[in-house]
């Protein structure tokens, strides 16, 4: 996506209100008539400037998708504390989400960040959408898709508040004034905000957004309107006509945007060429791998990327305006790598496997054939493990019992899809070019044996082909550190998930299954013959492990269907005695329950709210 300026706003209760300030460009600033006073009433003159000022709330939620510096990025955000991912395992500490002990209050910085983030997003579309009548348009046409921009924004943003957060302040319009007496409307009135937007959305944009990557089509906003209708079919008893209109609008976007099937783009077998002197053509590969290949992403071909969040190196934008590896500039490179790989680099070989003459762990000597830089491409590059996959996630949810003997499932492959285990590159120990995992490294370290783990293809490359040997890399973190990936905010097999489960709360368990089956058949994997909710969370977690805003999917859901699967699948299980782990990676148990039903209102705003009461969620002290 192209961004020509940032505009930055302000977080929290002023975010309510609208406060942003903008600028002209160096150019039309030049040729105007300066002004004595530059404000927000006055500074916008050109079209352009409004497409800066929505396009600036892309940015804002572009970073929901990228790491800011260390690796983290979406799947750290939304799904840390679920069944799916965790941060690390940390001595000492017990910080970890699923636990629900020390990393939650109203005071964590996860859930305010999300606030601030949305917020922003809706003071810039609001800002966008107080603005289009005040300048001239090419054509009535852009105009109208602006409006419907800003309204998919926003509409998105709010049923995120909406599900995370429940009934949030209403701010449907820009306003310089600031307030601090916001109160909060009920959770459907803001569902029904949500679906108002994204019905307007969907109805004024268009299908085909090829070739302007980044900004949202027709197909985004049907696929979180379905969102939308589900979440308030919920919120309202179960009622049939939302589920209904979900299942309606999600076959829409499915017939527009159909699952690719096959294999295409740059890596199939006998492709020509080759990236960084690695053949293109990558005979092992499957549909699932192409579909994360970088420059599939964005491939005219792949009719499944419906929103994509993009990425481009760009080194001279990385490091410049004192940017560097712990603070990037706006607009600069997206790194994916260090987050979700495991620091193989740092493990020690079981007593076993130890040999004389030989380093003291499998990743920790490298023969000048595989080279010597913390750990080489085929290994993930440099892991730092600061999430981690859940061992439900890891391989629970893909054995014989939950994935009904899928043994061919294209989505956990190994070397292709998955890694589960890693060469051993050191050439003085017998196990040299062999394959290593859990079985072959020391466990008596918890907080090592607790971050290892598989890693996917769709977050972290396997070998060389995805490196770009002109990266830098940064002294002593080693070479393979970066790569350059866009991301899937919306593709069309979540949309086959969500129609599964419009139908499935309707009553049309065979049109669920149908749905279901669509998803697992591209994947090779068995179809089903029986469904619930827990079947398609399981699936969800198949499918969009690392790319699900799993803290939405749980809370837009009831209580009762997501909070079993914290209690048996997290990393830290809430409930005492829960075997989800082995029993070298478990946390100190909370014989409690989840008391929760939602995130907490940041205590900030609570705070800074005097001229009225922004009450708490229940739960929260």
């Amino acid at each position: 996506m192209k961004t020509n300026k940032y505009i930055l706003g302000l977080a929290g209760i002023l975010l309510l209100s609208g406060i942003t300030t903008s600028c002209l460009s160096d150019k039309d600033f030049l040729t105007e008539q300066p002004k004595a006073q530059l404000t927000i009433a006055n500074a916008y003159n050109t079209s352009d400037q409004v497409l800066n000022t929505l396009l600036t709330g892309y940015f804002e939620f572009e970073e929901l998708y990228f790491p800011n510096a260390m690796g983290q990025g979406i799947a750290y955000n939304t799904s840390t504390g679920t069944d799916m991912t965790d941060n690390k395992y940390q001595l000492g500490l017990s910080s970890h989400m699923s636990n629900f002990t020390a990393a939650w209050s109203t005071d964590s910085g996860l859930p305010k960040s999300l606030w601030d983030k949305f917020y922003k997003v809706i003071s810039y579309a609001n800002l966008a959408i107080s603005k289009v009548d005040e300048v001239e348009w090419s054509s009535d046409a852009e105009k109208a898709r602006i409006v419907a921009e800003a309204k998919f924004l926003r509409g998105l943003s709010y049923l995120r508040l909406g599900e995370l957060f429940g009934g949030v302040p209403m701010v449907l319009e820009y306003t310089e004034t600031p307030n601090y007496a916001y109160e909060r409307a009920s959770r459907a009135e803001t569902y029904n905000a949500a679906v108002t937007d994204l019905r307007d959305a969907y109805a004024g944009l268009p299908w085909d957004v090829k070739s302007e990557y980044g900004r949202a089509g027709k197909g985004a906003a049907g696929m979180f309107l379905a969102e939308a209708y589900l979440a308030d079919g919920v919120e309202n008893n179960d009622n049939k006509q939302s589920f209904q209109e979900a299942a309606k609008v999600a076959q829409e976007v499915i017939d527009h945007h159909p699952l690719m099937t096959s294999r295409f783009g740059v890596r199939i077998p006998g492709a020509p060429g080759s990236n960084y002197g690695i053949p293109n053509a990558y005979p092992a590969g499957n549909v699932m791998s192409d579909l994360f290949v970088a420059q599939n992403i964005i491939s005219p071909a792949n009719t499944e990327a419906i929103w994509v969040m993009v990425s481009a190196p760009d080194y001279a934008t990385f490091t410049s305006n004192g940017g560097d590896f712990f603070n990037p500039t706006p607009g600069g490179r997206r790194c994916c790598t260090l987050g979700f790989t495991p620091a193989l680099q740092d493990y020690n070989w079981a007593p076993a496997y130890a040999e004389a003459g030989a380093a003291a762990g499998p990743w920790k000597a490298f023969s000048a054939k595989y080279g010597g830089e913390m750990s080489p491409a085929t290994h993930g590059g440099t892991g730092w493990a600061q999430s981690t996959p859940t061992w439900y996630a890891s391989y629970t949810m893909w054995d014989a019992e939950h994935n009904n003997n899928s043994t061919a499932d294209l989505r956990y492959i190994e070397d292709v899809t998955v890694k589960t285990e890693y060469m051993c590159c050191d050439e003085n120990h017998s196990l040299y070019e062999q394959k290593v995992g859990w079985d072959e490294i020391d466990h008596s370290t918890p907080e090592l044996a607790g971050i290892f783990f598989p890693i996917w293809y769709k977050e972290t490359p396997f070998d060389l082909w995805d490196y770009d040997p002109a990266d830098p890399g940064f002294s002593w973190f080693g070479k393979y550190i970066n790569f350059y990936r866009s991301k899937y905010s919306a593709r069309t097999a979540e949309v086959y998930l969500l129609l599964a489960e419009a139908k499935l709360r309707a009553g049309d368990d065979a049109g669920a299954l149908a749905a279901l089956n669509a998803v697992r058949a591209r994947a090779n994997a068995n179809p089903f013959t029986t469904i619930s909710i827990d079947t398609i969370l399981d699936e969800r977690g198949r499918e969009l492990l690392y790319e699900e805003f799993r803290w939405a999917t749980f809370l837009r859901m009831k209580p009762s269907e997501w909070k079993p699967r914290i209690y048996n699948y997290g990393m830290y299980s809430a409930r005492s005695g829960a075997e989800v782990y082995p029993a070298i990676r478990r946390w100190a148990e909370d014989t409690g329950e989840i008391k929760f039903d939602l995130f907490p209102i940041p205590q900030t705003y609570i705070d800074l709210n005097t001229g009225a009461e922004l009450q708490q969620n229940a739960g929260w002290k």
